[in-house]
């Protein structure tokens, strides 16, 4: 694990971001909260910013 991070969403649950793996085999983005789990695979041997892994998940969520 290379990080890990909590922020409290709009309706006040908990969600947990992580970033795991390396610049040889890629990373994973990850976010959790109450029962569901979203993740994000890429190819990409650069490590993304905090705010970047949010935005990305975030719009995953709303479907953009």
């Amino acid at each position: 694990m290379i990080d890990s991070w909590t922020k409290k969403s709009a309706n006040g649950k908990t969600v947990t971001f992580k970033i795991e793996g390396d610049r040889k085999s890629g990373f994973v983005y990850s976010a959790g909260m109450d029962g569901w789990d979203i993740k994000e695979i890429t190819g990409s041997l650069k490590m993304l910013t905090r705010e970047d892994v949010e935005t990305m998940l975030v719009n995953y969520v709303a479907g953009k």
